[in-house]
């Protein structure tokens, strides 16, 4: 019995992709509602940023999961690759 292309797709389990921060790829905390002198007052390093990373406490941006994980795993082979010229 073969299953239509539509009922394929409503039995497949859906994609979740969160947003997360940049540098760290952990929650963050949205800064867009605060006026700019209660930012400058409490986060003065965050005036640049509308969000900051709840893991390192910098200001970020926020990017896909995915994104965050096809960065990091870009960030890895680069690793590899300057290891690999070194000779370690």
């Amino acid at each position: 019995m073969m299953i239509s292309g539509y009922d394929n797709w409503k039995l497949a389990s859906p994609h979740y992709s969160d947003m997360v921060s940049s540098c760290c790829g952990s929650e963050y905390e949205d800064y867009s509602n605060y006026s700019e002198e209660d930012i400058e007052e409490i986060f003065p390093d965050y005036l640049d940023y509308s969000f900051s990373c709840t893991e390192c406490k910098e200001g970020c941006e926020i990017i896909d999961e995915d994104e965050y994980k096809f960065n990091r795993h870009e960030s890895y082979l680069e690793d590899l690759a300057d290891e690999k010229r070194q000779g370690l």
